[in-house]
């Protein structure tokens, strides 16, 4: 200014007034700050200069009055320049955030928001044509709105703090501005690149001194925004931080008081559902939670009422059923602080049942210690007690039953401990009952555990019982002494669902039986071997007997009594000789492993025919039938074949009328044939029908037919089918009369076992 002076130019101070007026905007300073500020600048630029012109002497005045009125003309149109754009960015400013005011006016939430937000920035500044705002989570800032870009690009975009355009603007918390931000590699969003966004200019949205995101503006037609469009934007920034952090703090509240409602929502619910009786009462005893089920167990007798008015519908009572006191009462003795647990009680009600209950009374402290009022729980014990007391009485008579009989048993559990054991099973392993309960077998007969174990533990592993297992030990109660017999059954025992609690055990000592059983066998050996050697030592005088009575009656001239006489003595020796055979094949069934055979080509038919001819002799007047159809060669013993047939031809002829038919039936079915012997006569009594094939059985009790021999033949027919790997069986039914079916296979089985005697 003072130049101008001398040289005759004009003084300017280009945009220098407007520089400072938006920056004192920017920095909060009125109006009248910003005037006074001039003043005094023009005070101390005076009180210089005059220090300047005073040192120059008198013949500087004129020219120093020219420079005042330069200078006062300049300065005053700084000042007027400076105040008429500080007002005008004011009053924009002012606007803007009005609009920002009204947008956020009645939002409920961001969402709703921050799209208005937007709006506003990008309408206010004729320049900028995209604004986009990222919320920070954690070290990571996400597109929360954006305006002006693509959605679709925009949505999901995340930054690092401290990456890229936007994350540099939170690292460092100050402005940052880009001339070309569609080529700056500072900016990695595809949206700046796809729109040729040029100006991009971002500032971090603080609060607290915490950086809670970032919010910049673009523009595809600046390379730069003015001064005032950044003032204007910080400043719009600045205010929609608060009107977001309000915003989020709503959310906040109204999520916090939603969580809030559903939490006691749910706790009602618990409350209200539990399968427990609980009663709450404040910190005056008012009353104040009586659920369901304290209502429904009328377990306390208590209504929604004051202290003053507890009632008590029902007499409360000791478990000895005194009258229980009021301040004993357990949520009074929680309201005085007291902690009470394992309270049992009981309620008679309305209809004179006692029932028992048991609860907890506790007081209710709020955070900071003070007391806030007390909770009971509580639940109806009446039911469990009961069903415990059958359970003790079950078991007590369980208890009994074990001591009562006679027999060893316990109960394992899975892991093989004793459980439960009567006297029995603890006498016999030499140890006290108490001694077993708790401890494993291998604990209590160590010696014996290697040998039981395994099995026990199979039972366990299959679910499936051993039964009749026998075997022989010393008892451990007397190591040294005789060997004992036993027999035990091991069974899972289940609960009802099926799951395997552990494993019962019945044990009896068999050692009596098996000696009973041993003096039995000696007993019945002994009889056979008797019979076989007298069966055997009878025929050598049968025969002489006989063969004097044939020479007697082939000599000539005997007299007719004589002859009579020897021909009686020929048909009981013969008679005798069939018996003393069947003895001998009884003999040999019996201890000599099965009847022999020796197998041979031969036809059933011709065979049957045979034997058929030689009972129609033997029984004149009797008809006997032979119905055979099929092919009936095959490899059996024709010799004992003949006797089967004649055993049962003589049986059915026996037990049949006089005047009745005997059919014999032969059938062909492939490799086996079948043998059917059938008569008309009364049906075997059913008692007799189990035993019908044993020896020294006959088909009716007392039988005394003349032709009877000793209820061997039967038997005989078994153990020659079975010989040939073949089956016999009866059927007698009344109306239907008798038929015995014999299957045989044609050819001797394959693997059939060889028995001593058999010829094959």
């Amino acid at each position: 200014m003072v130049e101008t002076v001398h040289t005759g130019g004009a003084a300017s101070l280009e945009d220098m007034p407007e520089i400072h007026a938006l920056d004192r905007l920017d920095s909060g300073y009125d109006l009248d700050e910003v005037a006074a500020e001039y003043a005094l600048l023009r005070t101390c630029i005076l009180h210089f200069y005059g220090d300047s012109v005073k040192s120059g002497g008198t013949e500087s005045m004129a020219l120093a009055m020219r420079e005042m009125v330069s200078f006062n003309r300049t300065f005053d149109e700084a000042v007027a320049a400076a105040v008429s754009r500080y007002a005008q960015a004011r009053e924009r400013t002012l606007v803007a955030l009005d609009r920002i005011s009204e947008a956020a006016l009645g939002t409920e939430n961001l969402d709703t928001f921050l799209p208005k937000l937007l709006r506003v920035i990008l309408e206010t500044t004729e320049a900028v044509d995209s604004v986009t705002l990222l919320l920070r989570e954690d070290d990571t800032l996400k597109v929360r709105s954006s305006a002006g870009l693509d959605e679709e690009a925009m949505s999901g975009f995340s930054v690092r703090v401290g990456e890229g355009f936007a994350g540099q603007i939170a690292a460092q918390q100050r402005p940052l501005e880009v001339r070309s931000a569609a080529t700056d590699p500072l900016v990695n969003s595809a949206a700046f690149r796809t729109r040729g966004t040029r100006a991009l200019y971002g500032v971090p949205l603080l609060y607290g001194g915490e950086v809670i995101g970032v919010a910049h503006m673009g523009s595809r037609t600046a390379f730069e925004f003015s001064n005032e469009d950044k003032l204007l934007f910080r400043a719009m920034v600045s205010r929609a931080t608060g009107l977001l952090v309000q915003a989020w703090l709503a959310d906040s509240e109204q999520a916090a008081r939603a969580e809030a409602e559903a939490q006691k929502q749910l706790l009602k619910l618990v409350i209200e559902q539990s399968g427990e009786a609980i009663i709450m009462a404040d910190a005056q005893g008012a009353v104040r939670i009586v659920n369901a089920e304290a209502k429904r167990q009328q377990c306390c007798g208590l209504k929604q009422v004051g202290p003053s008015e507890w009632l008590i519908e029902g007499p409360l009572l000791t478990e000895d059923e005194r009258p229980l006191k009021e301040e004993d009462f357990f949520i009074r003795r929680a309201l005085q602080g007291e902690l009470v647990t394992d309270a049992r009680w009981k309620s008679r009600r309305k209809d004179g049942v006692a029932r028992t209950f048991s609860g907890t009374a506790a007081p209710l402290r709020r955070p900071d210690g003070v007391l806030a009022g007390a909770v009971l729980t509580a639940r109806d014990e009446t039911e469990r007690l009961h069903r415990e007391q059958e359970r003790t009485e079950t078991l007590a008579l369980l208890d009994l039953l074990l001591a009562a009989i006679p027999m060893d048993m316990a109960f394992l559990d899975r892991e093989l401990r004793y459980v439960r054991v009567n006297e029995a099973l603890a006498r016999s392993n030499g140890l006290p009952a108490e001694a077993h309960l708790g401890k494993s077998v291998a604990e209590v007969v160590p010696e014996y555990a290697s040998r039981f174990e395994p099995l026990l533990r199979r039972v366990l592993e299959t679910g499936e019982a051993l039964r009749g297992f026998e075997f022989s030990l010393a008892p451990a109660n007397n190591p040294s002494g005789p060997v004992q017999h036993w027999v035990a059954d091991y069974f899972p025992v289940r609960t009802r669902t099926g799951e395997v609690l552990g494993i019962g055990c019945i044990i009896v000592n068999i050692t009596g039986r098996k000696q009973q059983e041993e003096r039995l066998r000696q007993t019945a050996e002994f009889r056979e071997r008797f019979m076989g050697v007298v069966s055997h030592d009878l025929r050598n005088p049968l025969n002489a007997i006989l063969l004097s009575a044939n020479v007697l009656l082939r000599t000539d001239g005997v007299h007719a009594n004589h002859a009579k006489v020897a021909r009686r003595i020929v048909a009981s020796g013969e008679r005798m000789v069939r018996m003393i055979g069947e003895l001998l094949d009884f003999t040999r069934g019996r201890l000599g492993g099965g009847i022999p055979v020796h197998l041979h080509p031969c036809h059933l038919r011709q065979l049957c025919r045979h034997v058929l001819e030689e009972l129609e002799i033997s029984h004149p007047g009797r008809e006997l039938r032979l119905n055979a159809q099929g092919h009936f060669p095959g490899m059996w013993d024709p010799d004992r074949l003949a006797q089967l047939l004649d055993n049962l031809g003589k049986n059915a002829l026996d037990y049949s009328p006089a005047g009745t038919p005997v059919d014999f039936t032969l059938l062909d079915c492939g490799d086996t044939l079948r043998i059917e012997v059938h008569n008309e006569g009364p049906p075997i009594p059913p008692a007799l029908m189990p035993v019908i094939f044993e020896p020294f059985r006959r088909a009716v009790a007392g039988d005394a037919h003349p032709t009877s021999g000793l209820g061997l033949g039967l038997f005989i027919v078994q153990q020659i089918a079975q010989a040939h790997g073949g089956t016999v069986s009866v059927n007698s039914q009344e109306g239907q009369g008798t038929t015995f079916t014999v299957q045989l296979p044609r050819h001797p089985p394959v693997g059939m076992p060889r028995q001593p005697g058999h010829l094959y």
